[in-house]
């Protein structure tokens, strides 16, 4: 029978290791949620832009170059990055980060190298706040001082009701922020 010194060993192991993920592989997610939060609009399908525009307030011309722009981020392997228009969404920070999660956005193996490389800004016309970003874990170069200066040069357009230009202003500083901080990376 084992004495109590080594039940006590074994106890303490046990707890280690549960402490440390329970043996859950380095890619598990730290918040797996990817269900619309309680009382939200349902998510989109991406369908054949990157661009969701569920309100109808962007030019078609809009959607097509902020899709082939988002579509070289992904070329590139440096992010996936959507931009979706919706109205209705309350809880807009909960609702963006469960919806990146929902398309599997930057997933390890997916399409970008190193996983939890996604980007999607919500922009919510109906809002008083109209701009939520959520960032994936994988995009640390990518900080608020990068979308915080976006989110200034976008933000008088948006607040005036010009969508064609503030999703214009979104997606282009975010290619070059998100292109300047992969070639920083990759200069360390």
């Amino acid at each position: 029978m084992p004495s109590l010194g080594k039940w006590f060993g074994l106890l303490l192991l046990a707890l280690v290791i549960a402490g440390c993920g329970g043996g859950q592989g380095p890619s598990a997610p730290y918040d797996p949620n990817t269900a619309v939060p309680k009382g939200e609009p349902a998510f989109p399908p991406l369908a054949s832009s990157w661009v969701v525009d569920e309100v109808g307030v962007l030019s078609q011309e809009t959607i097509r170059r902020g899709n082939a722009i988002c579509q070289g981020l992904q070329d590139d392997k440096i992010a996936e990055v959507v931009v979706i228009v919706m109205k209705g969404v309350k809880q807009p920070d909960t609702w963006a980060t469960h919806y990146g999660r929902w398309l599997k956005l930057g997933s390890k193996g997916y399409s970008t190298e190193g996983g939890n490389n996604g980007v999607v800004w919500l922009i919510r016309p109906d809002a008083q706040e109209r701009m939520t970003i959520s960032v994936g874990r994988g995009l640390p170069a990518f900080s608020t001082v990068d979308y915080g200066k976006i989110m200034d040069d976008a933000k008088e357009y948006l607040n005036f009701g010009n969508f064609d230009k503030g999703v214009s202003v979104i997606v282009e500083e975010t290619n070059l922020a998100l292109r300047r901080a992969k070639a920083g990376k990759g200069a360390q």
